[in-house]
């Protein structure tokens, strides 16, 4: 008798289990492990004759997922990918337009590194990006002072001058650089170009420079109108940085090309800060490129 009466209240008690932990299940489901990724830094790699300088690691990586964005992130980074098996990984260099920390974006004058990895549920494969130029750039301007000459020449003679960095100078970047010492003899230093050149209204131009120094200065274009007006356009005020730092400035962004222009110079102005008896600035690998 008892036992016809337990045998129904056990399979009941057991019917309950199981369909709690099944909602469980269902309200709570097991979640993917992702694989993980790994890049300490992107190297830069240049033709050094046609496209200068590639001494420059660039910090932020633009990353994406079988062509899929998956994110931005400043080096070193490990990211979690949510997928196993063979994948594309595709990463673009990030760099900050015109020294605004809030205006990141992937550079568009390099290309992407693309590779394959086999990613595994909680499995780190690291992978170490190395990007280039763009094949078909083209390179207005390119001065890093180690030719012995320089191509940036003073607009007035009563100007600071720009002067080679001397052999064992601390301050010099990579092989010589350009050095200018802003005195109370010398209070304006303002150096261009030496020849004009002639950018594309299809395309955003770019200056790239290395720099440092105690006091601020200034970037511009000196443009030429098809009239033959000569006009001074400053573009971007850059501080002062007492270690090298390297901008990137978007001409495009920056209001710099416009109709009826027929040709434009780079210039780089300064003067002697309120209260300083003298101020120096050291500028190395200045390219104009588009």
């Amino acid at each position: 008798m008892y036992s016809l009466r337990l045998f129904p209240s056990i399979h009941l008690l057991l019917l309950v289990i199981v369909v709690v932990m099944t909602g469980c299940d269902t309200i709570n489901p097991v979640e993917p492990i992702p694989g993980y990724v790994s890049i300490d830094s992107i190297l830069f790699e240049t033709d050094y004759p046609v496209q200068g300088s590639s001494k420059y690691t660039y910090t932020d990586s633009w990353v994406y997922i079988d062509n899929n964005y998956l994110g931005t992130y400043e080096n070193p980074i490990v990211f979690p990918v949510l997928a196993s098996g063979s994948h594309k990984i595709s990463v673009r260099a990030g760099i900050i337009e015109n020294g605004v920390s809030a205006t990141r974006s992937a550079y568009m004058k390099l290309a992407t590194y693309d590779t394959t990895v086999v990613l595994a549920p909680n499995v780190t494969t690291p992978i170490k990006p190395v990007v280039r130029y763009f094949n078909n750039l083209v390179f207005l301007q390119k001065e890093d002072f180690d030719d012995g000459g320089v191509s940036l020449v003073s607009t007035n003679t009563d100007n600071a001058p720009l002067q080679l960095t001397v052999q064992g100078d601390t301050n010099a970047f990579e092989g010589a650089s350009g050095a200018v010492n802003i005195t109370e003899n010398k209070p304006v230093f303002e150096v261009a170009t030496d020849l004009p050149f002639v950018l594309p209204s299809t395309s955003s131009p770019y200056v790239e420079m290395n720099y440092k120094g105690n006091t601020e200065f200034t970037v511009g274009l000196f443009i030429t109108t098809t009239s033959g007006t000569v006009l001074q356009n400053p573009l971007l005020n850059v501080r002062s940085s007492s270690v090298w730092k390297k901008i990137f400035i978007n001409l495009r962004d920056l209001g710099a090309i416009g109709p009826n222009i027929s040709s434009y110079k780079l210039y780089i102005y300064s003067n002697l800060p309120y209260g300083y008896t003298s101020a120096q600035l050291y500028f190395d690998n200045i390219k104009v490129l588009y």
